[in-house]
């Protein structure tokens, strides 16, 4: 604890304590008066003695309370700070999390609320004005300054203020800080502070090649309740990092995952998966509900055991990237329940999975999905001339599958797709690369998409399949053991692809899907290999055309995360488009030459819909789906470059002042001051 004001207390201190001894020493005026008894006479002689001058005090409990009335006054006028760690520090950072977890409820109240008024009150504690110790014993009696700047911070960091002294603008700017379900990554916080805490450098005399540090490391104090991801990737290059914990509530039940895909032969049922997880201590029983359009639809019943304490794993450790699919069954006794339910829908909807038991976090307690209308697919094939796909394609359940030369789908764009889309669900390119790929999804066969992502290399021949990926949906059925390829690419592909099928030389099936196109590549030419022969593949082309038009595409374009970016195609003609947030806030977003809108505000969950947009693509569905946010448990230590951080205990009172607290006992002892003198004076 330090005063703001300990001179003026001092000043005023030397002035009325002293009076209020002399008080006690001074000798009253008294008249002389005749009295008709004595009995009065032993009163008037302690009177006379108590106030002759210059006598030893005698023990009085009055001169004692009031003496203690004056010192909490004095106290008071001294005006008593809290004093924090941070408080002595030239330059503070403060880093607020505002991810998923700090929605979660802490009574009346979220872990954000308690992190912002935190923050308020470190905030007061720096830089109060009048006359304290630092100011009086800072160099040539200027007052010394604490420099703080504000980041707040989910999957991404935003700068809420820079380096400053103004204590009421930086109140006012924290407590404007919006929640995020996004996810929390401490990384861009970090490079952000840095960016801003390179002291200023001087020359010293002697070393002018040398630049040596004017000002000393900032000292960053995270407020979180610890459920940072990715923690092992975090370094501190610079100054010293502290965590203050917020929140204790660990109730949590949550939906997971969330995927819908239309039945292949029968497109008017729809397959819902979905992925139900018990992060809290405790056992529940709850009940699962979908909602199409707003009309309960179903009820499931659902019993989850408690979550079992990880062993052997940090509380802060990294976790895993997010599944983008359901989780398998997993029994009665588990926190955890995978489910597949089959609805009759014969038209477009959204569809919404409700949880109906409140817990801490209500992000999680439900999940969107948006559904197409139902229909068969129509897939276009461009190549020269192939007997095997004609073949393979006349068994499969298709709207259309019509035939296209290169030059044909080069030469006449306008009847192969249509405001950067394509017209078909799925595209075939056979032993052909084309020199345009709108948006979509598309089976290269003997060739590669025209993407820097992926970097052919020379041609391999006569070998066999070494190793497949049985378990994805594209290859399930699908017995290669028996394939032999006289021919094939050697394909370098992106760290994000997924490769199904491995060769002697590396991949040779990959998907890969980015800013909405998503492709599947085979490496070599059908008919320069035995598959052609194979039962298996007119199998495998079941498989890709329905993951591709109808399942692995959904999973795609459905599966958006708060934080990422919308792509808002715009109805023809339009100059502009409303986007409607999940809250009913709208905003105008205006196209670009090629008629697509972009929105990177979707740090909430729900549903985005869109005024003004392409029919079929006007609203977006953006769920949590996250493990590590949902499990809201407080992470018990952050650890940071191998290092736990320093925890530092909040601040209990709303005001760093506490000057209240002395006038209150001033005011308890004045009222037992009146009621000592007033029992003396009866007596």
């Amino acid at each position: 604890m330090s005063f703001l004001n300990p001179w003026v207390a001092a000043g005023i201190a030397a002035v009325v304590i002293p009076a209020l001894l002399i008080l006690y020493f001074l000798k009253l005026r008294r008249r002389e008066e005749v009295v008709p008894s004595t009995l009065l006479w032993k009163r008037a002689v302690q009177d006379l003695q108590v106030n002759a001058p210059f006598q030893r005090l005698r023990k009085s409990l009055l001169l004692f309370l009031q003496l203690a009335v004056l010192a909490l006054a004095l106290l008071a006028l001294a005006r008593p700070i809290v004093q924090t760690t941070a408080a002595d520090e030239e330059r503070v950072v403060l880093l607020i999390d505002r991810s998923a977890s700090m929605n979660a409820r802490e009574g009346d109240h979220t872990r954000l609320d308690d992190a912002k008024e935190q923050a308020v009150r470190l905030v007061r504690t720096f830089n109060r004005r009048g006359g304290g110790w630092r100011s009086f014993w800072s160099l040539g009696g200027a007052e010394a300054r604490t420099q703080v700047m504000v980041i707040s911070f989910a999957d991404r960091a935003t700068m809420v203020s820079p380096y400053t002294t103004n204590t009421t603008d930086l109140t006012d700017m924290i407590r404007r800080i919006e929640p995020s379900d996004g996810r929390t990554d401490l990384r861009e916080a970090l490079a952000l502070a840095e960016a801003y805490m390179a002291p200023p450098t001087k020359l010293t005399q002697g070393m002018e090649s040398t630049p040596v540090s004017a000002e000393t490391p900032a000292k960053l104090i995270l407020i979180s309740d610890g459920r940072v991801a990715n923690l092992d990737k975090v370094v501190l290059k610079s100054g010293t990092m502290e965590l203050l914990r917020v929140g204790e509530a660990q109730d949590n039940v949550g939906i997971t995952a969330l995927r819908t895909q239309r039945n292949y032969e029968r497109p008017e049922i729809l397959g819902v998966f979905l992925t139900v997880r018990n992060y809290g201590p405790a056992p529940v029983n709850t009940d699962l509900s979908l909602y199409v359009d707003g009309t309960l639809a179903t009820v499931k019943p659902l019993a989850l055991t408690a979550q079992r304490p990880a062993h052997g794993q940090s509380a802060s450790a990294p976790a895993s990237a997010p599944t983008t699919e359901p989780a398998a069954e997993t029994g009665d006794e588990s926190n955890s329940a995978s489910l597949s339910i089959d609805l009759p829908l014969d038209s477009a909807a959204v569809l919404e999975a409700r949880l109906s038991r409140a817990d801490a976090l209500a992000a999680d307690n439900s999940a969107f999905a948006v559904v197409p209308p139902p229909r068969r697919m129509r897939v276009l094939v461009v190549t020269e001339k192939n007997y095997f796909l004609d073949s393979a394609l006349s068994g499969l359940p298709l709207a259309e599958y019509p035939f296209a030369t290169p030059e044909q789908y080069e030469s006449t764009p306008d009847q192969y797709e249509s405001d950067g889309q394509s017209k078909f669900d799925v595209v075939v390119f056979d032993k052909y690369q084309p020199a345009r790929l709108p948006v979509g999804n598309y089976l290269f066969l003997g060739a590669t998409p025209k993407l820097d992502a992926f970097k052919p290399g020379p041609k391999v021949e006569k070998h066999v399949l070494i190793w497949w990926d049985e378990t994805h949906p594209v290859l399930r059925h699908v017995s290669l053991e028996h394939v032999y390829v006289a021919e094939s690419l050697t394909l370098e592909v992106p760290q994000q692809a997924e490769v199904l099928i491995e060769g002697p030389k590396g991949p040779v099936l990959a998907r890969y899907a980015q800013d909405g196109r998503h492709c599947m590549v085979l490496t070599f030419a059908i008919e320069n290999s035995t598959w052609w022969s194979k039962p298996s593949f007119p199998v495998f082309m079941y498989n890709a055309i329905r993951y591709l038009g109808s399942g692995g595409a959904e999973v795609e374009a459905g599966a958006v995360r708060p934080g990422e970016t919308l792509r808002v195609p715009a109805a023809a003609g339009a100059d502009h488009v409303t986007l409607v947030r999940p809250t009913g806030a709208k905003l105008t977003l205006r196209p670009d030459s090629s008629g697509t809108a972009y929105f990177g505000g979707t740090e909430r969950v729900g549903v985005y819909r869109v005024e003004g947009g392409m029919a079929g693509r006007d609203q977006f569905a953006v769920n949590l789906e996250d493990d590590w946010e949902s499990d809201v448990k407080p992470a018990e230590q952050v650890v940071v470059d191998r290092q736990p951080l320093k925890a530092i205990s909040a601040i209990k009172t709303a005001t760093p002042e506490v000057w209240r607290w002395f006038v209150g006992a001033a005011l308890v002892l004045v009222l037992f001051e009146w009621y000592i003198y007033n029992r003396r004076v009866m007596l």
